[in-house]
């Protein structure tokens, strides 16, 4: 081949392309790929060599072996694809006034550099390569193109245009339509491989390849779908690869061959039972989300380019339909992309909504929810506002209401969102397509479930309730509320109920106490002000939803009531105060709403929760206190949160009591007054030790009062409401003789207790007095005793009203038999409150005396 007479060459020729076609024929694959190998290197067309007649004829001998043997070729067609594509470039240089491939994909700030124009009119002449891949036996290489280089080039070219009919290339990617399913296969798999070689230099690339895998894609369209199918797997690889390009032009010429492609395949009918739409768009789909990684522009694109099929194969599209949802969610949520680039996917979404169409929303249910939701969840910022704010001035203030964030996309999502609850609660709904399924942090539900079509949405709802945009939240958190109550009776079953609890409602608390929370670092006194999302307020109203649904299916519900308390009980416990009130006031309308309707059991489960509250919120760590401490052992703002809550659940018992008192068993009535007797004990029990207190003032605790620290509003608030129900409840007939007895022995003995501690303190208080007017023992009397004092006045001025009011007054209304019964044990006392300095008392304990003890005095004595 080297120094051989034109005769010897060309029956070397003829040996090397018979050693083939034997190699190919009987698949010896190791002795094919090595003469096709061979005849490709003595092409000279990977090298920069002169040219002889020899190296045309064995690239007309390797073109003719690809016509011929292509069936039979298999990895070897890499070979004959390479020289190929070397002899379209060589054909080009050789072409006056052609241009080369990379100079139509130049960036812009190429095309204007300095000398960019000298190096334009250069490359009209086929000089301006000055890089090329290099390729031997299994190594590729760049390689620098000396003027020298350039020439034998150009020589080259112009024998090659003299001899090689170009339409002999074209004829072999034509017949690609021939080959045998295997063969086409290989064909298009080596084609992808030159390909992507001639795409490797980023400022020089060759699009020679990648626009003959798309006539030759579009030339096997019609082959069997099996095998189309295959030949689309190497493609749609390729393409993904393509995009991910170094040169953006390079990737939207790759996309829109592609468009191209898929708008020709999806012209075809697709066969019911198959998903060749899916797979045909599932590139776009895989270059949307990456890996690998592409830049913005190519999504943009190649969102416009979705949206443009969709519009004009909108009744075409079948399966196809999966991917175009998934590509809309994946750019709702890609922070990269523009309003207008989002304006448009969610176009496509919009579409399939409509009425007219709803029916392409149901086939793709699933798909369909996800996408709404990430539009849901999509804060696209809105360049009006943005542009209103740059426009202010520095020393302008900017106005709350100003947001940079787009809210009517979300809440146009929610409205569908809520629309397909609509349609899953209507009676005439058949059967979900299959597919439909549950997240996957959902294990217990099999598909076919109930809620495998209704978690989604309820989900996705409780998720978007911690958006930082209000009317999103606020649209969320009542759409969710309002699905359970105006559907859950009708679709949802038991273990229904409590998989939408624990997936649904509790995590949707768990996300707003998480919110609430103040940050690690935050310093200062706790309140809600860090958190921009929510504010207690959206705390509220949760729990006001939560209470109007188990008020709505209580008799549903009921074997909830447990988890709703124990979700209530955490808000009570929450480490803000503003929080913690909330809690109280929900499980107020909780009682309120439904308690007429609740059953003994539910009652006590109710009643025990309210005991485990109080017990667990009384503020034992003031009694915790060294009095020769230094500084506070506890944390101010949890304690004062637990006095707050003792008296806000002392304030829930006296309204609830007032309606439902009728509807509490009795011995729910005994645990409310044990919680009671607990909050008062300990709060009295407080209030008597001054030294602590003291202690307590000097080391800071309640600082902004004037006088020392005390419990006294809770001794009062427990002691009124125990008196109120024990005053109730033996005044109640209906009550059972041994319960009764035992209400009465107990209010008896609290009034006692409660008379005598008043009384004994009114002594001290006039003998003190009394002292202070003869001005003696005053001087001598220590600040301690000056403080007890003070507190100790304190004290009976507060229970002054409770004395009067609830205690005299109530006694004064016992029944006779009872007031007879007692009076031997209340007329010592009624005689003490006699010389007691408040008035109302006095007048009250006149009353009695008058009206119930002289009579009794007149029996005895007639």
């Amino acid at each position: 081949m080297k120094e051989g007479t034109p005769q010897s060459i060309e029956l070397c020729i003829e040996g090397f392309k018979h050693c083939i076609r034997i190699a190919a024929r009987f698949d010896m694959d190791t002795e094919r790929d090595a003469f096709v190998s061979s005849l490709a290197k003595f092409t000279y067309l990977t090298t920069i060599k002169e040219m002889k007649q020899k190296n045309i004829e064995c690239i007309k001998a390797l073109l003719s072996i690809g016509l011929s043997e292509g069936n039979n070729l298999g990895p070897s067609w890499l070979y004959v694809l390479h020289c190929i594509s070397q002899l379209e470039r060589l054909q080009l240089i050789g072409t006056r006034g052609a241009r080369q491939d990379f100079q139509f994909f130049q960036l812009e700030e190429e095309a204007l550099s300095p000398g960019s124009a000298s190096r334009s009119n250069a490359s009209i002449a086929g000089q301006q390569v000055v890089k090329r891949r290099a390729h031997g036996l299994g190594v590729s290489a760049l390689v620098a193109i000396g003027q020298d280089d350039r020439n034998v080039e150009l020589v080259n070219s112009e024998s090659i245009a003299s001899q090689i009919d170009a339409s002999q290339i074209e004829l072999l990617f034509n017949k690609s339509t021939q080959l045998s399913p295997p063969a086409v296969v290989h064909f298009v798999t080596q084609l992808a491989k030159v390909s992507k070689e001639e795409l490797a230099l980023a400022d020089q690339p060759r699009i020679f390849s990648l626009q003959k895998l798309v006539e030759v894609a579009d030339f096997n369209m019609g082959r069997m779908r099996v095998v189309w199918g295959r030949i689309w797997r190497v493609l749609s690889s390729h393409f993904v690869d393509v995009a991910a390009h170094q040169n953006v032009r390079v990737c939207n010429f790759a996309m829109d061959s592609l468009r191209q492609l898929t708008m020709k395949f999806l012209e075809k009918d697709e066969l019911a039972g198959y998903n060749f739409q899916a797979d045909f768009l599932k590139p776009f789909e895989t270059i949307m989300v990456g890996p690998p990684p592409v830049s913005k522009e190519v999504k943009d694109y190649l969102v416009h380019i979705i949206a443009y099929m969709a519009d004009a194969s909108f009744r075409s599209i079948r399966s196809g339909w999966k991917a175009v949802l998934h590509i809309c969610a994946a750019a709702a949520q890609d922070p990269s992309l523009g309003e207008a680039t989002v304006e448009v996917a969610f176009k496509v979404v919009e579409k399939v909504n409509f009425d007219d169409s709803y029916h392409i929303f149901v086939e793709n249910f699933t798909d369909g929810i996800r996408a709404l939701l990430s539009f849901a969840q999509c804060k696209v910022q809105d360049k009006k506002i943005i542009a209103l704010k740059d426009a202010q001035s520095q020393g302008e203030e900017k106005t709350a209401a100003a947001k940079e964030v787009r809210e009517d996309i979300s809440v146009l999502a929610i409205g569908f969102l809520l629309k397909a609850a609509e349609f899953l609660a209507d009676p005439q709904t058949k059967d979900l397509p299959s597919g439909t399924s549950l997240p996957q942090d959902v294990h217990s539900v099999t598909e076919g479930h109930p809620a495998a079509a209704w978690f989604p949405i309820l989900r996705g709802l409780s998720m978007l309730v911690g958006d930082p945009r209000r009317e999103v939240r606020a649209k969320c958190l009542n759409g969710v509320f309002d699905i359970l109550r105006e559907h859950g009776r009708q679709v949802f079953d038991e273990d229904t109920w409590r998989m939408v609890f624990n997936g649904v409602i509790k995590p949707l608390f768990d996300d707003i106490h998480h919110q609430l929370a103040p940050p690690p670092d935050h310093k200062g006194r706790r309140d809600a002000s860090h958190s921009t999302s929510m504010g207690p307020p959206t705390c509220l109203l949760a729990l006001t939803q939560l209470v109007r649904l188990i008020e709505a299916h209580l008799d549903v519900l009921s074997f909830l009531l447990e988890d709703v308390l124990r979700l209530i009980t955490n808000c009570i416990q929450h480490e803000l105060e503003a929080v913690a009130r909330i809690g109280v006031e929900g499980f107020k309308q909780l009682l309120l709403s439904t308690g007429k309707n609740l059953t003994p059991p539910l009652w006590q489960k109710v009643t025990n929760c309210i005991l485990e509250l109080f017990k667990e919120n009384m503020p034992r760590k003031l009694m915790e206190v060294d009095k020769a401490s230094l500084e506070l052992p506890f944390n101010e703002e949890d304690v004062v949160i637990q006095c707050v809550v003792q008296l806000l659940l002392s304030d829930m018992l006296k309204e609830a009591l007032s309606q439902h008192y009728e509807n509490i068993p009795e011995s729910s009535l005994m645990t409310l007054l044990d919680a009671l007797q607990q909050s008062f004990e300990f709060a009295q029990e407080f209030n008597g030790q001054i030294e602590l207190r003291q202690a307590l003032k000097r080391l800071g605790f309640m600082k902004d009062m004037k006088q020392l620290p005390g419990l006294f509003k809770q001794e009062r608030e427990s002691l009124s409401c125990s008196l109120r129900i024990l005053f109730q409840v033996q005044a109640d007939p209906r009550k059972e003789a041994e319960f009764a007895s035992q209400a009465v022995e107990r209010l008896l003995r609290l009034c006692r207790s409660v008379l005598q501690n008043y009384v004994s303190k009114e002594k001290i208080l006039h003998e003190r007095e009394s002292s202070g007017e003869s001005g003696e023992g005053v001087a001598n009397e220590s600040r301690l005793s000056e403080a007890a004092i003070v507190e100790m006045e304190r004290e009976v001025l507060g229970i002054v009203p409770i004395i009067s009011e609830v205690v005299v007054k109530g006694l004064k209304d016992l029944p006779q038999k009872l007031f007879e019964q007692h009076i031997h044990e209340l007329f010592p006392l009624f005689c003490d409150l006699t010389m007691v300095n408040a008035r109302e008392v006095r007048l009250l304990v006149r009353e009695v005396l008058v009206e119930r003890v002289t009579p009794l005095l007149g029996h005895q004595a007639s």
